[in-house]
């Protein structure tokens, strides 16, 4: 996998890269959640090409090949002091704020363009999907921090920050439910991986009240039985091949950096949101970046709630026809189309 080298030589991240092409096309960074490294994404990478697409597979810090965390960033991660906490979770979003800037000059990727029917084509879209909005949030949310020479490299490219499918608390906003397979005791550990995959996997359906309203108190919460019983279509991690699940996976900053994601205390990730999308100063620096809301129609309830306010980005809230938490797995070819259809 190339490696890029941000802040002085001290921090890189792995990514994988489908490859350039000839002409105009969009450039898509995709950040992977937790518990999986980028390769989640990989099935996606076969249709690049013929949808003018170029894809980058970014791995987050304490993924194969990217920086480790130091026990000193862990310790400011899951500080009791908040100003420090905030501070330590607003550099991660600005790290890839970098990144982004490193891969522009680096690459020569297309500025944003218009074709002969004027749309939209070329430029940066960088999604985040599942948890690493948390982490990413701090991208908009902190884009002053970002060095003149940064933002002069993105200005010209950055098209769209798209949150794709990112549980509530990464808004700062309280869950409509408490369940998590990982932390139910009634199990032992053993059993709970499995159960936690068929329930982040599962295909639900909610109402259509709940999707036309958002409204939490209105979606399915109720956890898929486990075994599951045969259907018509199971969770993507229940019929997934072992060896892929096995590659795929990458467990252990679970209960260390990603632990200390999961636990942010709402009130820092809520201020993330509010920066990111209600601040006007912040709102004026590469205004043409969109930030768009994705949410898939039969994802699990973590799905997001519609903003209220003066927002001081362009903002979309855009739903995945038929899509659980892993559209870009189950129908990689569906994924890229929608996703050149809605930046």
């Amino acid at each position: 996998m190339p490696v890029s080298i941000v802040q002085d030589g001290t921090l890189c991240f792995s990514y994988e890269d489908s490859g350039a092409l000839d002409g105009p096309y969009t450039t898509f960074v995709m950040v992977h959640g937790t518990g999986f490294h980028s390769g989640i994404f990989s099935p996606m990478i076969q249709f690049a090409a013929a949808n003018r697409v170029r894809l980058i597979l970014l791995n987050r810090r304490d993924y194969p090949g990217s920086t480790p965390f130091s026990d000193t960033e862990l310790a400011e991660l899951g500080s009791p002091d908040l100003e420090t906490r905030a501070k330590a979770l607003a550099q991660q979003g600005i790290d890839v704020g970098l990144f982004l800037a490193w891969l522009v000059r680096e690459e020569k990727l297309p500025p944003v363009s218009t074709d002969r029917n004027g749309q939209q084509q070329g430029g940066i879209v960088l999604v985040a999907w599942s948890l690493a909005h948390t982490p990413l949030a701090g991208f908009l949310a902190h884009i002053d921090a970002l060095p003149d020479d940064a933002l002069r490299a993105l200005e010209p490219c950055l098209r769209s920050y798209c949150i794709f499918d990112s549980p509530h608390g990464s808004f700062g906003l309280q869950t409509p439910s408490e369940y998590n397979p990982l932390v139910d005791s009634t199990y032992p550990m053993e059993q709970r991986v499995p159960r936690f995959y068929s329930w982040v996997s599962a295909y639900y359906t909610h109402s259509e009240l709940a999707r036309k309203t958002h409204d939490p108190a209105l979606l399915d919460t109720t956890p898929p039985p486990y075994p599951p019983p045969p259907c018509a279509h199971p969770a993507t991690l229940d019929v997934m091949a072992p060896a892929s699940l096995e590659a795929l996976s990458w467990p252990g900053p679970i209960q260390g950096s990603e632990a200390l994601l999961h636990g942010m205390p709402l009130s820092l990730t809520f201020e993330q949101t509010r920066r990111m999308l209600f601040d006007e100063d912040l709102g004026s620096v590469l205004p043409r970046c969109k930030v768009i809301l994705l949410w898939g129609e039969n994802t699990l309830w973590e799905m997001e709630r519609e903003a209220v306010g003066q927002v001081c980005r362009t903002l979309e809230i855009v739903e995945i026809p038929g899509a659980n938490h892993f559209p870009h797995w189950d129908e990689p070819e569906a994924m890229i189309r929608f996703l050149n259809s809605v930046v």
